[in-house]
C-alpha cells in the first residue's frame, strides 16, 4: 500500500491543553505543494455502556451537555482515566451514573466519535445482570437514570428525543438480535 500523500505533516503546534483533550494544529503539505492547517482535537479514550436490566429495560441517563447546551438522553459514558483499562472504566461509570455493577459486560464495538477532527475512541459495551453497587457521581455531573422498554427507545429515536450517536448505534446493535 502506498504512503498517503495527505499524511505529509510539516509541523504541529498545541494551541490549547486541557483536562480531557488538547487542540493541535498540524500544517499539512498537499501533493500540489500547498500548505493547509488541519485542526485536531486530541481526546482521551472513552467508554459507553448499554445496560439492560432484568425486566429487559434499557437504562439511560439524562444530563445537561454544555457543548450542545441541552439536556439529553444517552447511555452511561465517560472518560477512561490514565492507567485505567476500558473495561474497568465501563464498570466504574455504570456504578457512578446508574448505581449498578454489571456481572456481564461485553465489548461490542470500538468507534470514533468524529474522526474528521477528533481522536476520541469510544469502547462500547453491553451490560446485563446488574447488581446494586453505587459510587458517588462526579462533582460536576447532575445525572438522572431512567429505564425504557426497547419500543420506547425506538420511538424516542424516531421523534429525535435521542440524538446521541453512540446511544443510537448501541440500541440498533441490540435491536438486531444481539447479544447472541
Amino acid at each position: 500500500m502506498s504512503e498517503n500523500p495527505l499524511r505529509n505533516i510539516i509541523s504541529s503546534e498545541y494551541v490549547y491543553k486541557g483536562h480531557i483533550g488538547n487542540l493541535r494544529v498540524d500544517m499539512v503539505k498537499f501533493p500540489s505543494g500547498e500548505l493547509k492547517p488541519r485542526e485536531v482535537v486530541e481526546h482521551k479514550p472513552a467508554v459507553a455502556i448499554l445496560p439492560v436490566d432484568e425486566k429487559g429495560r434499557i437504562l439511560l441517563v439524562k444530563q445537561y451537555r454544555h457543548a450542545v447546551d441541552e439536556e439529553i438522553f444517552e447511555i452511561p459514558a465517560g472518560i477512561v482515566e490514565d492507567g485505567e483499562e476500558p473495561r474497568g472504566a465501563a464498570s466504574r461509570e455504570l456504578r457512578e451514573e446508574i448505581g449498578f455493577l454489571p456481572r456481564r459486560l461485553e465489548e461490542i464495538a470500538e468507534i470514533y466519535s468524529s474522526p474528521g477532527f477528533c481522536t476520541e475512541k469510544i469502547y462500547v459495551y453491553y451490560a446485563a445482570e446488574l447488581a446494586p453497587s453505587p459510587l458517588p457521581q462526579d462533582d460536576d455531573e447532575y445525572i438522572e437514570a431512567f429505564g425504557f422498554a426497547p419500543a420506547e427507545i425506538e420511538k424516542m429515536i424516531s421523534e429525535r428525543k435521542i440524538r446521541d450517536g453512540k446511544t443510537v448505534m448501541a440500541y440498533y446493535w441490540y435491536k438486531s438480535g444481539n447479544p447472541k
